[in-house]
């Protein structure tokens, strides 16, 4: 509805009219053009186009409209709601058709359409390996403040050449502190399965996204090559794995669950089962889930569906909490409009939207050091911040402003020989550990 409002404000006059009527039944325009803030809303339009003290040339008034648009998407509070104007549509097409070099991180809107959170990372990639975490929103890109900027503009920035340098700072939920990461642009190529076999006949397969079509069928050749090695029973790894097709999060629930509902979609005016197990397992054995605070959407619907029909047991920390989903309406004036419009259900109903999936056994992952930062302000330009911890000194220089802040740089984790070997520690990892405690 709200887009096809915005069809009223794009041209005035004779082809106005003969353009809403094209775009709006009659019920919609007469409800909109009698309701009083959809006049204001024209008015305002109408006047800014007539009366404001500079002539705007229709560049200028296009940036108006579409600025009207991004206050309509903005004013839903919808954090994964968005509008894309026509240039970074453009734009995402060659992204998505094109070679780009980044940090291996997908981003999504902030609130209000401005800024970017991280939606998903892929493993041994640099933002992974930086310490860059699913819900850190991106404030600054090499020094510039992009906050006011939308997603598109910011991933923008944000790739480049490869192998040259680029600085992300991100903001983590609960803190004011700007982290900054130095990262080295890469090319991303998405190993989308790793698998290793652990003492005890145990195998582990650790599933990296969703977004790809072949990712189900990767799943089941490491399956299939980790009973050939003599697996008995399943570690399946849906750690920091943000989602992706729901068609692949069908399949892959179907790899593990014999029979039954794996996901129901509710709209606005109902609700259906979307998927069920199709009756041909891969793999019947005894297994566990593994999942932690960066596992979003497709992972928490395949995690919720094996907690309800009790297939296994889900071990890790709260899951992300993605439980909605959207769809792209290209627009007419070659914008797109992302916007939410119907809820993931478990097969037992459960909502996982800002609530996520509770494991059955919880542990605190332990992979990653947290890396230490602090930031101040009001010392003497030039000198020396000092901060003391544990007898470890950190220093950070004091700019002109009388600011200064320090972010501890992490080293990169070691990445396997060969594309598709995990490389487990279960000294370093708490969760794995108890995973495999809890199938011994």
């Amino acid at each position: 509805m709200k887009r096809k409002v915005w069809m009223t404000v794009v041209v005035v006059g004779g082809v106005l009219a003969a353009l809403v009527y094209a775009q709006l039944s009659r019920p919609s325009l007469e409800s909109f053009s009698r309701d009083p803030n959809g006049q204001a809303f024209l008015e305002t339009y109408q006047a800014i186009q007539d009366d404001y003290l500079e002539k705007l040339d229709q560049k200028q008034l296009d940036k108006v409209i579409q600025g009207g648009i991004q206050g309509l998407v903005g004013a839903l509070n919808s954090e994964f709601s968005s509008y894309v104007s026509p240039e970074e549509a453009k734009s995402d097409d060659e992204f998505r058709r094109g070679e780009f070099y980044g940090i291996g991180a997908t981003l999504g809107p902030g609130e209000g359409g401005k800024g970017a959170v991280i939606l998903q990372l892929i493993r041994n990639k640099p933002a992974f390996n930086a310490g860059i975490q699913v819900g850190d929103s991106i404030v600054e890109v090499n020094g510039e403040d992009v906050t006011n900027l939308n997603s598109s503009q910011i991933r923008n920035k944000i790739v480049g050449p490869l192998g040259t340098k680029v600085t992300v700072g991100v903001r983590r939920a609960g803190s004011d502190v700007i982290l900054r990461f130095e990262m080295i642009r890469q090319k991303i190529e998405v190993t989308t399965v790793t698998k290793a076999m652990l003492p005890g006949n145990i195998g582990y397969v650790s599933l990296e996204t969703f977004q790809t079509d072949k990712g189900n069928d990767q799943l089941t050749a490491a399956i299939k090559d980790l009973k050939a090695q003599g697996a008995q029973k399943l570690i399946f790894d849906l750690r920091d794995n943000g989602g992706g097709q729901l068609q692949q999060a069908c399949l892959v629930a179907s790899d593990f669950i014999q029979s039954g509902p794996i996901v129901y979609q509710r709209t606005r005016t109902r609700t259906q089962l979307v998927c069920e197990a199709d009756g041909k397992p891969v793999w019947t054995g005894p297994m566990v889930v593994l999942i932690n605070r960066n596992s979003a959407s497709a992972s928490e619907i395949v995690a919720g569906a094996m907690q309800d029909t009790k297939r296994a047991k889900v071990i890790g920390e709260q899951s992300f909490g993605k439980g909605v989903g959207q769809y792209v309406r290209p627009l007419s004036n070659g914008g797109e409009l992302i916007l939410v419009t119907f809820e993931w259900l478990t097969p037992l109903k459960r909502s996982i939207q800002k609530k996520g999936i509770t494991p059955d056994i919880v542990v605190k992952d332990t992979r990653f050091q947290t890396p230490l930062s602090f930031t101040g302000t009001g010392a003497k330009p030039g000198d020396t911040a000092t901060l003391t911890i544990g007898g470890q000194t950190y220093t950070a220089k004091v700019g002109t402003d009388g600011k200064f802040s320090f972010s501890q740089p992490i080293p990169a984790p070691a990445v396997a020989p060969q594309p598709g070997q995990a490389l487990l520690d279960l000294d370093k990892d708490a969760i794995l550990k108890r995973a495999v405690e809890e199938l011994k």
